[in-house]
């Protein structure tokens, strides 16, 4: 191996070190560092009956001033159990946490996190050692968890909420297109194992119950059009057709689920996104509530929310914008652009580094972030996020360049000759987009910081993919035709 390969696989393996420690003395923080028990939370412990050891609140609630980190057995079913891939982590978890449990039978959350926490670290190391064989990848890859080991995803690890399982299984399907993009491993195996993490994540919660789909679409697309006309049709219709419903389920189960036992919470999704966000935005109120088709008595509830304003209220005024389907906000927006970036200005105003702060985040804490005249201060430093310091027009501007940059490096990829390339931009721009606007539309500013907690790792991953482009051009070792996507 060359001195060059030495230095950098040195060097990679070091930034990976780094970010190993730094989860792991994240989980093994005292006082416990995580978001407080919400809901969300607490629907996740029903199907398992724990509930918070020591707390006054009742089952189906949980203290919003700290997380919690001891929990019991409980005597009673307290919220409706949700389809979720996140279970299937979450049974893994309370087994190995009910095996060391104490004799009064407490069981510790951070004994939960812990298997979690090693699974992630051992598929980064194993995908790691692989990219070994081609240095710059694996410098990137480091480069990139260095990144994402970051409070912004951390503080999800010693909780209840699915979103460290959406990261972990995020980061491994990333690791495999990765390895594919600098032919590691075979076009076969990465198909098969990226459309398995990407129906897990698809299952994980009903705002990505459309990005299997969209990926598939992509890939689809892409592999007709690297290959010669008369191999485009290789698979029956029948196997086409199979494949297709089969990206669906995640769609078809949610969009199930909506309408037997998750009406409130989608009720609430769709006035947060209408009332709270679109309308405000909007240069023409009245002209937007037209567009999606809700009743001119509906503009009594502009900026208000199922928080804000009891259910019968919206149920007896405005019931059609406790049901308006997805596709009619799409196309509400799409008629008026102008209001999706007012939008994304209010969000980059409004980012606080991207950590939720209606919510504890220090165990024995009273909440992380304290009000105080010159507005929202840190209470405990060591959980400052990466991009706390970031002002509103770099937000905004960091914000355009991940949606849209991606569509230039293509076409620079593309003009290149470079198919792998291109088809690695535009697939990092369908997951910062999809994450961001699903996030939008799905739930206006509504814990925001949570639900679009993808955005900032596509985002990192865009400016990662983008550096190591720029070396690899320079000294050429992944090269072609679009036709690359084919082995």
């Amino acid at each position: 191996m060359s001195r060059y390969k030495t230095v950098t696989n040195l060097l990679a393996c070091l930034i990976l070190v780094v970010a190993t420690l730094r989860a792991a003395t994240f989980w093994a923080a005292d006082p416990m560092l995580a978001y407080a028990n919400s809901y969300d939370q607490m629907r996740t412990l029903k199907p398992f009956g724990l509930y918070l050891k020591g707390s006054s609140y009742p089952p189906y609630l949980g203290p919003v001033e700290q997380p919690w980190r001891y929990f019991i057995k409980a005597d009673e079913q307290h919220a409706p159990t949700h389809p979720s891939s996140d279970l299937l982590f979450k049974a893994l978890q309370i087994g190995v946490m009910t095996m060391f449990r104490t004799s009064d039978g407490v069981m510790d959350i951070k004994n939960a996190a812990a298997p979690l926490l090693i699974g992630w670290l051992l598929g980064i190391w194993l995908i790691f050692r692989k990219l070994t064989a081609k240095p710059l990848a694996a410098l990137g890859f480091a480069v990139w968890i260095l990144w994402v080991a970051d409070p912004i995803n951390l503080m999800f690890l010693n909780t209840w909420y699915a979103e460290f399982s959406a990261l972990v299984l995020t980061t491994l399907f990333v690791g495999i297109v990765w390895m594919w993009l600098f032919e590691l491993v075979s076009q076969r195996r990465a198909l098969l194992w990226g459309a398995v993490c990407l129906a897990l994540i698809s299952f994980n919660r009903n705002q990505y119950m459309f990005l299997l789909p969209s990926v598939a679409l992509l890939v689809a697309v892409a592999l007709i059009l690297s290959r010669p006309r008369s191999t485009r049709l290789a698979a029956s219709w029948a196997q086409w057709a199979l494949i297709a419903t089969a990206c669906m389920l995640p769609t078809l189960a949610y969009n199930a689920a909506a309408k037997k036992h998750m009406y409130v919470e989608t009720a609430t999704n769709r006035v947060d996104t209408v009332f709270v966000a679109l309308l405000p935005a909007s240069k023409n109120p009245d002209r937007m509530l037209e567009r999606l088709g809700l009743p001119p008595e509906c503009m009594q509830f502009m900026g208000e929310s199922l928080y804000t304003r009891p259910i019968p209220e919206f149920e007896t005024h405005c019931p059609k914008s406790m049901r308006l389907p997805l596709l009619s906000i799409a196309k509400a927006v799409a008629l008026e652009p102008g209001c999706l970036a007012t939008i994304i200005w209010n969000i980059a105003q409004h980012h606080k580094g991207f950590l939720q702060h209606h919510v504890g985040h220090v165990e024995g804490a009273d909440y992380v972030y304290i009000d105080t005249s010159d507005g929202i201060r840190p209470y405990h430093q060591s959980i400052n996020p990466l991009i706390q310091g970031l002002s509103a027009r770099a937000a905004v501007l960091l914000i355009y360049f991940a949606a849209l940059g991606p569509v230039l490096t293509t076409l620079a990829a593309w003009a290149l000759k470079q198919g792998r390339w291109a088809f690695m931009f535009l697939l990092n721009g369908l997951l910062f987009n999809y994450a961001l606007f699903s996030s939008i539309l799905g739930d206006g500013y509504m814990e925001l910081e949570r639900h679009a907690i993808l955005c900032f790792n596509s985002g990192a991953l865009f400016l990662v993919l983008l550096v190591i482009f720029a070396m690899q051009h320079k000294k050429p070792s992944v090269s072609g035709h679009p036709s690359d996507l084919r082995d």
